[in-house]
């Protein structure tokens, strides 16, 4: 089934994984579509209806509650316990400002940043949030255009963002407005002042910079996810940038896996990126050196737990990855079910 004419709706689901002696119970989040219309589910719990869409999902520490945000061009963000299934508090944007499905919390757990967009000008924001509230406090410039994952080089100092460099409005929904003079770049912010430290591009600017995961070692990979300005298919696209020691550069090209990575996790030094349209885990070495790939149709979200990876795909599959072995063992099958580029472990 064609991705971009699935006509149906996000929400979650909580998937309790088996117990490990000496571990706690882990459970594996999981953005979902059906055609029943949005909505976000604790298994066995009653679902939780959403007025759109659902994208990035962030974790409270300490709790069972976590942050949803709405998927591109999205109108709010919500606060969910989710093993109860219950809404504790849902916003709307601010006026005339949307976002772009991420966030990520201050690491003493107090403010909120997330990706947004100015509508009136296109420009890039990281808007500010009481988190327990989510009263907006404030925001201040992404450096780019399309804003989307954020993560911390050194919490609570160096924030990196990924500026997808795509300008979209709500008035055209999701369509891309500026395929011909895209934007796309890695910038360093120092915090919380919020102030540019560096900026980085790569020289191709249709490859859009999306999706964000650091290495053992401190080397960032950036998923890709690539255009076509004159409207030609793309059957073969890098895939990964990584970003070490001040150089972001593409890592090695994976031929044949087109041109779009879903979602990037980083397993020890090891990258793996999900090649939505080639079927396949691609793996890169932090060095950007490619070490193969894994088939799974379909692949969408990857999460990591200590030595163990688990891979959703877009036909109701969520499977354990034994990296060492690259192999999927299928732990669950839902019929009718398409995940999301994302999976959460809590």
């Amino acid at each position: 089934m064609n991705r971009r004419h699935f006509l149906a709706a996000l929400g979650a689901l909580a998937l309790p994984l088996p117990a490990i002696a000496g571990m706690p119970q882990r459970t594996l989040l999981a953005a979902a579509a059906d055609r029943s219309g949005p909505f976000f589910e604790s298994v066995g719990g009653v679902p939780l209806r959403l007025p759109t869409r659902g994208h990035g999902m962030l974790p409270i520490p300490g709790s069972t509650e976590l942050i949803l945000v709405a998927r591109r061009a999205g109108f709010w963000l919500a606060r969910i316990d989710w093993k109860s299934g219950q809404l504790i508090k849902q916003i709307a944007a601010a006026p005339d400002r949307h976002f772009f499905g991420h966030a990520i919390l201050s690491p003493d757990g107090a403010t909120l940043y997330t990706t947004e967009n100015d509508i009136a000008t296109g420009h890039g924001l990281v808007g500010i949030y009481d988190a327990a509230t989510l009263t907006r406090r404030g925001e201040f410039s992404s450096h780019g255009v399309g804003p989307h994952e954020l993560l911390w080089l050194e919490p609570g100092k160096t924030l990196a963002v990924a500026n997808g460099g795509i300008l979209t409005l709500p008035e055209s929904g999701r369509i891309k407005l500026n395929l011909d003079r895209m934007e796309p770049s890695v910038v360093l912010l120092d915090m919380p002042s919020g102030n540019k430290l560096a900026e980085h591009v790569l020289p191709d600017r249709t490859l859009s910079l999306r999706h964000l995961a650091r290495t053992a070692d401190g080397a960032l990979g950036i998923a890709i996810q690539a255009e076509s300005p004159d409207g030609r298919e793309i059957t073969d696209a890098p895939l990964l940038a990584i970003l070490k020691d001040g150089r972001l550069q593409l890592a090695e090209a994976v031929p044949g896996l087109g041109g779009y990575a879903a979602s990037v996790a980083a397993l020890g030094n090891v990258f793996i990126a999900s090649a939505l349209q080639g079927n396949a885990l691609a793996l890169w070495g932090s060095d950007g050196k490619a070490l193969g790939q894994i088939g799974v149709q379909r692949p969408a979200g990857i999460a990591i737990d200590g030595a163990r990876a688990y891979v959703s795909n877009e036909m109701g599959v969520i499977a354990e990855l034994d990296l060492a072995a690259r192999k999927l063992t299928p732990l669950i099958t839902r019929s009718g079910v398409k995940w999301d580029n994302h999976l959460q472990l809590v």
